[in-house]
């Protein structure tokens, strides 16, 4: 089992750090290790102003979470995310357009963190009992997986945290139950 922590956010990088440290910190990553930042983008409407904090996570914690992994050393850090279509058959990704407006090119120049469209990527089969999952590749091949969710109250779930943030990598129209 993992350790969690919850820290109320009070100053950048400060109560992340301390959140990291209590969750039993970033020790046993490496240069050599594949690093996966999951965020919990959900949607993105182009040129709407919704409110982002509570629905999205932040681009100050994403930020923040690389400048932590740099520290010890990652060199092969990804954001996966795999969003909502509105559209059936999409002209553009939603998880670009969230990464173009949350300022992500600014981590892509800073760190080479590399953005992925987790529906737009390679599929494996993982089958657990009788239920089989079509699960991103990159999540799969990743040393680590930093999970961010967002936690608040969803319309599926009493509390939406970080099972519910995983959703994004699973290719949902292909699921066998």
């Amino acid at each position: 089992m993992f350790d969690v922590a919850v820290v109320k956010y009070e100053e950048p990088m400060k109560s992340l750090r301390k959140a990291v440290d209590l969750a039993g910190g970033l020790d046993r990553f490496s240069a050599d290790s594949k690093v996966v930042i999951k965020p919990n983008l959900v949607i993105w409407h182009e040129g709407v102003n919704f409110p982002k904090y509570a629905v999205l996570t932040t681009s100050r914690l994403i930020e923040d979470m690389v400048k932590l992994l740099v520290e010890q050393g990652a060199r092969d850090i990804s954001i996966v995310e795999g969003s909502v279509h509105l559209e059936k058959k999409p002209r553009h990704s939603i998880v670009e357009l969230a990464a173009k407006g949350l300022g992500y090119d600014v981590l892509k120049k800073r760190y080479g963190v590399k953005v992925i469209d987790a529906l737009r990527g390679s599929f494996t089969k993982v089958t657990i009992d009788d239920v089989t999952l079509n699960v991103n590749k990159d999540i799969l091949e990743a040393d680590y997986v930093v999970d961010m969710p967002v936690l608040k109250t969803h319309s599926q779930c009493m509390v939406s945290l970080g099972i519910k943030n995983l959703k994004g990598v699973i290719n949902l129209s292909l699921i066998h139950i």
